[in-house]
């Protein structure tokens, strides 16, 4: 068998194009094979390789991906923010919430963007959930606030101030997450947020939607267990983020 078709039989050939996934622990991830899965079903000559790589090494990695054979590489969520301050140009969006969770590489630059909040949108929309409370402040909720939309977005945090920081960019509803917290009136809850405890949200929606893997701590899929909400974390999401990630780097 020539190297030039070893794609076919799940090798790797001299045309393939290459994509990389990098996180901490991306071999126990699953978005790789669910990606190859799709470049295989369409008969695509491309690959995503699983890269786990440590804090100290990340940089180094994706530097040297301007002169790598990559066409590019999908971010953990641990490395978003870095690979912001890395790449050479980002899209609005990206550069707006400081984070890149997708860095292409054209003409030895590297390109960033943010991509994970179409999947987020497309949930919401299939639910047919409008008013919608989000926890957090960081780059997640910051690309929630920032992305046109037709929700009700109402922004929660336990620390006030926090939120008053984000509102200096973009105009949101500001709400203390405190003891006795009712969300039951609102259609859905996004957690955008590495918060250790709900244990002061007295009432959830029946749709509760964070991006945590099952080996991630989640307050929200803990507290959704307690108190009968229905919860759609990253396992449950993965088809959708794999599609829509396939989409975006089939159309650059």
């Amino acid at each position: 068998m020539s190297i030039e078709t070893m794609n076919e039989h799940n090798g790797i050939g001299r045309q393939t194009s290459l994509y990389g996934f990098i996180a901490e622990e991306a071999q126990q991830n699953r978005l790789s094979v669910s990606m190859n899965r799709l470049f295989k079903a369409a008969g695509d000559d491309a690959m995503m390789i699983p890269m786990n790589i440590r804090e100290d090494d990340f940089f180094y990695t994706l530097s040297n991906m301007r002169d790598a054979q990559l066409s590019g590489t999908f971010i953990g969520p641990e490395y978003q923010k870095n690979a912001s301050e890395i790449v050479d140009t980002q899209s609005e969006l990206s550069a707006a919430c400081g984070a890149c969770d997708i860095v292409t590489v054209k003409d030895k630059k590297l390109i960033g963007d943010f991509i994970a909040i179409q999947s987020l949108f497309e949930l919401l929309d299939e639910k047919g959930a409008k008013k919608i409370a989000v926890i957090g402040s960081g780059a997640l909720a910051k690309a929630i606030a920032l992305s046109p939309s037709d929700y009700d977005l109402f922004f929660f945090h336990e620390y006030i101030e926090s939120l008053m920081q984000m509102n200096e960019t973009v105009e949101i509803d500001i709400n203390r997450l405190g003891s006795g917290c009712d969300l039951s009136s609102y259609d859905a809850i996004i957690d955008a947020s590495t918060i250790e405890s709900l244990s002061m949200v007295t009432k959830l929606p029946a749709l509760c939607i964070d991006l945590k893997n099952a080996k991630q701590f989640s307050a929200l899929r803990q507290r959704a267990s307690e108190l009968g909400s229905v919860y759609f974390g990253y396992e449950e999401q993965l088809e959708r983020l794999t599609q829509n990630a396939y989409a975006y780097i089939k159309n650059i």
